[in-house]
């Protein structure tokens, strides 16, 4: 059976809109079985066949949970990183979680464009806001990542990665205190392989990883900004397990974590994502979501883990 057009899928959606309730189904359908690319064609179609804007529709027929995962999933995943950045800032307090996820994990690339996107539709500088939200080592590490100027080496030089994890060690545990500046400069600026050499290093060196390096001389944000640089770099994958872990266990959910993450990542490494999970957590992904949340958003956030 051929694939709907964008023409096609817009009619569907217009026609599960239309008049007396809505059709969650046909939505879902049709959202969970095409990529964001996809997507973003059927608003454009759904605007010029019927001069509405999809998004303000989808927004008064669908409530709760629901509506922000399908939001969501109807926007260019780079103006989302947007949005949420602006999100976590904006009135009282910061969600420092938020901010640390999305400028700690995205390849620089992607992070330069979303600080243009983000100047673009609010009229502000990212740079400048994380810097009045944040202090401390924390805003040290987020400012220095924005300046989206990690190297990209991929024939890293062995001695030199020694050096370095010999230096990163004498800056921290061979010490005492913690000479926060020599961390920061590396992780934030070598390439994903300078890393994983510098890691390897720091294992064969000190007889334990450098991850629990990190447990031991920060704490707090900069030792969470810290600990996902250094997953995200090396394994994504593993690191967004994590993520929707916390989105899921104990009491309640993280539904803006999990919609995140699961958005996010749906077309980049969900299977990676849920065999990591069963590894680390010794359950499956997919029936710990669904024991934890329920309804049409439920079906949907199933859909994208698959």
């Amino acid at each position: 059976m051929a694939m709907a057009t964008p023409q096609q899928d817009a009619d569907a959606l217009r026609k599960a809109m239309k008049g007396f309730g809505c059709d969650e189904k046909a939505i879902i359908d049709i959202c969970v079985g095409r990529t964001n690319a996809q997507r973003l064609e059927i608003v454009k179609a759904y605007k010029a066949s019927y001069g509405r804007d999809l998004l303000a529709d989808l927004k008064s027929e669908l409530h709760g949970k629901f509506e922000d995962a399908m939001i969501a999933l109807f926007t260019d995943p780079i103006e989302y990183d947007a949005d949420e950045l602006r999100k976590a800032m904006k009135g009282l307090g910061t969600n420092e979680d938020t901010l640390i996820e999305i400028i700690a994990s995205r390849p620089p690339p992607v992070l330069l464009q979303v600080k243009q996107k983000f100047n673009e539709k609010f009229k502000r500088d990212l740079e400048k806001d994380v810097y009045s939200e944040t202090s401390g080592t924390l805003r040290k590490l987020l400012i220095a990542l924005l300046q989206c100027n990690r190297s990209t080496n991929t024939q890293p030089d062995l001695q030199q990665c020694q050096a370095i994890a010999d230096e990163i060690y004498q800056a921290g545990e061979a010490k005492l205190g913690t000479d926060e500046s020599v961390f920061n400069k590396y992780f934030c600026t070598l390439s994903p392989i300078e890393l994983a050499h510098v890691a390897r290093a720091y294992h064969q060196k000190v007889g334990h990883t450098i991850l629990q390096a990190i447990d031991k001389e920060f704490s707090g944000d900069s030792k969470k900004t810290l600990k996902t640089i250094v997953y995200a770099t090396l394994s994504p994958s593993e690191y967004f397990a994590t993520r929707v872990h916390d989105a899921v266990k104990g009491l309640g959910t993280k539904d803006h974590l999990l919609i995140r993450v699961l958005v996010s990542r749906s077309e980049i490494d969900m299977p990676q994502i849920k065999q990591f999970y069963r590894q680390l957590f010794g359950k499956d992904m997919y029936e710990d979501v669904k024991n934890d949340i329920s309804g049409d958003y439920r079906t949907l956030m199933l859909g994208l883990i698959g």
